[in-house]
């Protein structure tokens, strides 16, 4: 079982990943960014934490996991809100119900 001091080296790790691999919100404004960032900076960080009982290597392998599926997430928001005036109603359903489909599968491996 991981302590408290290697599971907030993790979390920082997972916020590095999350932060180092490029921008996924240029569509945004800065405020819409920055709420997409809080969200996706927890859910990073819920993955450190649930690496509780885990060992380094299989700990680095599930919040690397965990980051890169906020990160698809990060970018289908963004594709959204980029193309939300040339979508008709159909599409922005559809576009919703494909990241609200993504979304579910994410809760469910975690």
């Amino acid at each position: 079982m991981a302590s408290e001091v290697e599971l907030e080296e993790r979390r920082q790790r997972a916020a590095q990943m999350l932060l180092e691999s490029g921008v996924v919100t240029p569509a945004l404004d800065d405020d819409q960014a920055e709420v997409l960032l809080d969200w996706a900076l927890a859910q990073a960080g819920g993955y450190a934490l649930s690496s509780r009982d885990l060992g380094e290597d299989e700990a680095h392998s599930q919040i690397s996991d965990g980051v890169a599926r906020v990160r698809l997430l990060m970018g289908m928001v963004n594709d959204i809100v980029e193309r939300w005036y040339d979508l008709d109603h159909v599409q922005l359903v559809e576009r919703l119900t494909k990241l609200l489909s993504v979304a579910m599968d994410v809760r469910g491996r975690q």
